[in-house]
């Protein structure tokens, strides 16, 4: 990317003439304010993204197209560009010289492990300038830093919430050993991110937590910016599956005979999954599933039957399950009452009851083990034979999967071999906000003399409020171990707690690998 020295707001560029002369530090943290537009995640955000942040803008970026670029190109690009723009006198280009001659970003960037839960007003990072001259470099970076990672943070801490409550229901309903949750919920958000940059820092942060995904190009990025490597451990994995045009292109009629030549002669054996509403998702349930029992109980792996569209907690749970609707049960067939503010039983003639399918009756994930057979957990929950699985993948969401398990464990039934798809609504469908991340300045040397600084407007609720001066971050004590920061500290508390420096001057100094932040992440689990 041409231009990296201007990675930036245009405001920031004449902010070295503003700040007080003499001048010499400026520290900053990154900090998630706020989980209001997420409550979910009150207990604190996943660090997660800053090594991509390092590793990708602050050292190759910058190197290849500014440091390693002939001065004269270098200073070039930024005086044509601010001075079509703002206007060179109001910015200069004597800093911008001097940065290039330096050769490197004389920053110090100290942050928690990746992995870990930043607890809500706590800062999970902080930056200030190694050298006194370099001090407007600190905020400079502010909107850098800001758009490379809330993205990852907000999306880590997503995964980890859907993570969370799937383990919840597993040890509810006791999920069996050869259950690989890492499964369970599968990253689908590629085609609905924000370009491809979206696409991979988001897929990057899904894999924190778990390893089913369809973003391909978010493995190449672990691999080189977290360091893993797909061929010796598991980053991310799919199935065979298939999608809307070639189940049209079998066609309506013969619609049977493609689900037939796809377990039995395209796949024969292992796992393919299949999107089954095309057409009419219920009548694969009811009709065709019953009559290709045998070839798939014969198949040595797994079908999955994949609905597509509608009401996802309805189709997997069922109507009955519904707290909202009443259901019954009248001379073999199956009614709904769809107006739950009123009493259905006043109606003696019925009006107010639909006769709906016995798949809507009772949820697709029930119809699979009435066909199919049932196993039993270890907790006495059941779930469908293994021959068979269920994927849903649209319009999934935190209190939607909540949701489906609850609703699933009110029937006695556990999500084994179920999957849910977990796609841009979720990954996509946030901004900054939701976690409330900023950067803000809290501390300056003018002078020699140390500045605690701080932000707290009067219209705003609170939420806006910084910390002062430098800032210490400790561990609490406890099964689930949390931080709490400290802020006012001298320069000495300063320099221990929790918080490690992983970039200075240039060089990345921690380099965290994709197992380490799984391992961190799953045992925040607790």
């Amino acid at each position: 990317m041409k231009e990296t020295i201007l990675l930036t707001d245009g405001y920031k560029l004449g902010h070295h003439f503003q700040y007080p002369e003499g001048t010499q530090m400026v520290y900053s943290n990154w900090t998630p304010r706020s989980s209001k537009y997420l409550p979910e995640a009150e207990e604190g955000a996943v660090v997660f993204g800053i090594q991509y942040l390092i590793k990708e803008y602050l050292i190759k970026q910058f190197n290849e197209n500014f440091f390693n670029l002939p001065k004269r190109e270098a200073v070039h690009e930024f005086y044509e560009r601010v001075n079509n723009f703002v206007g060179i006198d109001n910015v200069g280009i004597e800093h911008i010289e001097a940065l290039h001659d330096l050769g490197y970003l004389p920053i110090e960037i100290k942050a928690l492990p990746e992995g870990s839960i930043c607890p809500i007003r706590v800062p999970m990072m902080t930056i200030k300038n190694t050298k006194d001259e370099f001090f407007w470099l600190t905020n400079y970076l502010e909107t850098l830093i800001s758009t490379t990672l809330w993205l990852p943070c907000t999306s880590a801490t997503s995964a980890r919430l859907y993570k969370k409550e799937l383990k919840r229901h597993a040890v509810r309903t006791g999920f069996p050993d050869d259950v690989n949750i890492g499964f369970s919920c599968h990253d689908f958000s590629m085609r609905g991110m924000a370009g491809v940059e979206a696409a991979i820092m988001s897929g990057m942060a899904h894999m924190t937590a778990f390893c089913g995904s369809e973003t391909i190009p978010a493995i190449r990025a672990v691999e080189e910016y977290y360091n893993a490597d797909s061929s010796k451990e598991l980053v991310a994995a799919t199935v065979p599956a298939t999608e809307h045009s070639v189940m049209c292109a079998g066609g309506k009629d013969d619609e049977i005979e493609t689900f037939r030549r796809l377990i039995n002669e395209i796949y024969p054996k292992g796992i393919v999954s299949i999107v089954s509403d095309t057409w009419d998702f219920w009548q694969v349930v009811e009709d065709f599933l019953p009559k290709l029992k045998k070839e798939i109980m014969a198949r040595d792996g797994r079908v999955v039957i994949r609905p597509d569209s509608g009401d996802p907690v309805d189709i997997i749970c069922g109507l009955r399950t519904n707290p909202h609707y009443h259901t019954r049960i009248k001379e073999g067939k199956y009614y709904c009452c769809f107006t739950p503010f009123e009493d259905p039983f006043l109606d003696s003639d019925d009006s107010s009851y639909t006769e709906v399918s016995e798949g809507q009756y009772y949820g697709a994930y029930y119809m699979l083990g009435k066909t199919f057979g049932w196993n039993t957990t270890i907790n006495g929950y059941r779930y469908p034979s293994t021959k068979v699985g269920l994927l849903y993948g649209d319009s999934i969401t935190l209190k939607r999967q909540k949701q489906i398990y609850l609703r699933l464990e009110a029937a006695h039934m556990a999500a084994c071999n179920l999957v849910l798809g977990v796609g841009s609504y979720t990954y996509q469908f946030k901004s900054r906000d939701s976690l409330g991340f900023a950067v803000k300045a809290t501390a300056v040397r003018v002078n020699g003399e140390l500045r605690s600084i701080f932000k707290q407007p009067k219209t705003d609720d609170g939420t806006k409020n910084s910390l002062k001066g430098l800032i210490r971050v400790d561990e609490l004590q406890g099964a689930c171990k949390g931080y709490v920061a400290s802020d006012c500290q001298t320069e000495e508390q300063e320099q221990g707690g929790c918080l490690e420096t992983v970039f200075k001057d240039g060089k990345l100094l921690k380099d965290y690998t994709l197992a380490e932040i799984r391992e961190r992440v799953d045992k925040s689990l607790c």
